[in-house]
């Protein structure tokens, strides 16, 4: 049986590489940051009643705290803290892992801070988890590394990491 999987990529930058490569994938762009992907994932609850039989996957870039992770490695995250809150009013959130790829922890950011602890960094995904938390729908996250936390924009490998992006999800997309 074939299941129903959504992805959610932050930008179509994003995801260009992975339409290429899976033309007939349901892809979604959330758009950047924690309130617009928890808003993207409002509007396709409201809209789907079916969305709780379905994985929402949301893939996108990420930066690595120093050299945990390679640039081009693509990674699933398991835990998520949105470190810039105050530390009484942080929480982590774990996800339960859906593939074979290396598992990290990550923060989610507006710009970037200390480590806590995580190996990467984002910008949504701890979005992603309160709402699977909140709502009972089942998620993944899958991040491709293209930068070193903090490094200048002009030594980042975003192309390289996106190629590598597409080229995961589409296995995954044949194994679901």
């Amino acid at each position: 049986m074939h299941r129903r999987v959504i992805y959610l990529f932050p930008t179509e930058l994003e995801a260009a590489p992975f339409r290429r490569l899976c033309p007939n994938a349901e892809v979604v762009i959330s758009g950047v940051g924690m309130a617009a992907t928890s808003a993207a994932i409002a509007s396709l609850y409201a809209a789907d009643s079916a969305l709780c039989d379905a994985r929402i996957l949301l893939a996108g870039l990420a930066g690595s705290y120093g050299d945990c992770c390679a640039k081009g490695e693509v990674v699933e995250v398991r835990s998520e803290i949105c470190s810039e809150l105050p530390e009484r009013f942080r929480r982590a959130y774990h996800n339960r892992c859906c593939t074979t790829l290396r598992s990290v922890s990550s923060n989610t950011v507006h710009c970037g801070c200390e480590s806590l602890g995580a190996e990467i960094e984002n910008m949504e995904g701890a979005a992603l988890f309160a709402a699977a938390e909140s709502l009972g729908l089942r998620v993944a996250e899958i991040r491709a590394i293209s930068n070193r936390v903090g490094e200048p924009f002009a030594e980042w490998r975003v192309e390289e990491a996106l190629e590598a992006l597409a080229e995961v999800l589409s296995n995954i997309e044949k194994e679901l």
